[in-house]
């Protein structure tokens, strides 16, 4: 490798050679979590990082999670948790995966999703039973919407019964693409319960937990990123669901599942945050130690341009991804702008990541560097949380909604 710069000798810290220490448009508790999370993740998740992608390894991307302090960021204080928004959530999205977005997807689906709804709609004795193992690093939830009928969809094609008799409900169907699906101990899960009924009015969740009789994994789908993520595909056959296992109120489970999406939604912007911040780096530290000409990379304006384009999107894309959490932790209904954020930055991220491939080269595209794996992880942001057209179409709706025809 004596024509190329060495890897190891660019001293890219990931998460921490280009970003501030402290942004403005941050509180000071805000950016002091921020950089106690950075230097945990620096510490634990760079060096196992390449390992869980090569290997595809979920038991040691679960076991790294484990010992993560900030589990239970958004669990109540009077279930033992730090009681924090949405904001806190999005912060951390974006610093654990600038190193792993493995382990930030796995964070998400458990500390986020399953944890979510239950927050919102539980009852405090569910809370007490389900939500102290999460925050505590101890159980690990998921949260099961998406069938082999559905996709886009997913309420439309929604195929997993749950009929009840006296006091439980008997399951039985599948789910695919669930993340967590293979690890998870509880999967707040969604089944038809009213079958003469639409299936958005006939939809109820509930709290599922995975020693159930009747409950298994099919497989684990191989993606061509994410890996290490577990994401699954699983089999209900006559599992029996206590009725106190129901998640707010029964055929109400449409109610459940809006409300997790937009919060969803902007915890995934903040990962392609962090997922582009980390090309970013690698391609400026480069293009200030790489030669050509006699002269660095940075200094031709078709480099410099490019990271010019990659810091533009990523610093104008954190104020919006900041904004639209904190007023979604106000109570405010901003549907169309998280939608609007998720489908441009997971565009936006797919380009950061090419280009700051093309900009290193055929280092770029070798294994030698963690920009191959940022490119295969970027993808999955335009089609996972709502596809960028689904995005596109919840924002033409909203438009309607707002302005009329």
């Amino acid at each position: 490798m004596d024509d190329h710069v060495n890897f190891e000798d660019l001293n890219v810290e990931f998460g921490f050679s280009c970003m501030p220490n402290r942004l403005h448009y941050f509180t000071n508790e805000e950016n002091e979590f921020r950089m106690e999370l950075r230097q945990w993740c620096k510490e634990n998740v760079e060096p196992v990082a390449e390992k869980i992608d090569r290997e595809r390894n979920k038991e040691l991307a679960v076991e790294t999670l484990r010992k993560m302090p900030y589990l239970n960021i958004i669990i109540p204080k009077e279930v033992g948790g730090l009681g924090k928004g949405l904001l806190y959530r999005t912060i951390l999205g974006e610093e654990l995966t600038a190193y792993s977005y493995a382990l930030a997807g796995i964070f998400g689906a458990s500390s986020c999703l399953f944890a979510g709804p239950i927050i919102e709609f539980g009852t405090l004795e569910q809370k007490k039973k389900y939500l102290s193992g999460i925050g505590d690093g101890t159980k690990i939830g998921a949260i099961g919407i998406t069938e082999p009928t559905g996709g886009s969809d997913a309420i439309g094609g929604m195929r997993l019964q749950a009929k009840k008799e006296g006091d439980h409900y008997i399951l039985n169907g599948q789910k695919c693409y669930i993340t967590n699906g293979s690890v998870a101990d509880y999967i707040c899960l969604y089944a038809i319960t009213n079958e003469q009924l639409k299936p958005h009015q006939g939809m109820t969740a509930f709290i599922f937990e995975t020693d159930t009789p009747g409950f298994e994994v099919i497989k684990d789908y191989k993606h061509m990123g994410r890996r290490g993520m577990p994401n699954s595909r699983l089999r209900f056959n006559n599992c029996k669901v206590p009725a106190e296992n129901v998640l707010h109120e029964e055929n109400q489970g449409l109610d459940v599942l809006l409300f997790g999406l937009d919060g969803e939604r902007t915890f995934t912007a903040s990962q392609y945050l962090g997922l582009g911040r980390s090309a970013f780096e690698v391609a400026y530290r480069y293009s200030h130690q790489r030669e050509q000409f006699k002269k660095t990379l940075f200094s031709f304006e078709g480099i410099s341009f490019k990271l010019s384009e990659m810091f533009m999107s990523l610093e104008l894309n954190r104020i919006a991804v900041t904004q639209i959490a904190r007023m979604l932790d106000e109570g405010h209904n901003v549907r169309a702008s998280v939608a609007a954020i998720k489908a441009r930055l997971s565009d936006e991220t797919v380009k950061i990541t090419q280009d700051a491939i093309q900009i290193v080269g055929g280092l770029g595209y070798s294994e030698e560097y963690p920009l191959e794996r940022y490119y295969r992880d970027a993808k999955i942001g335009q089609i996972s949380a709502g596809t960028s057209e689904i995005m596109r179409y919840l924002m033409s709706r909203e438009m309607t909604r707002m302005w009329g025809k």
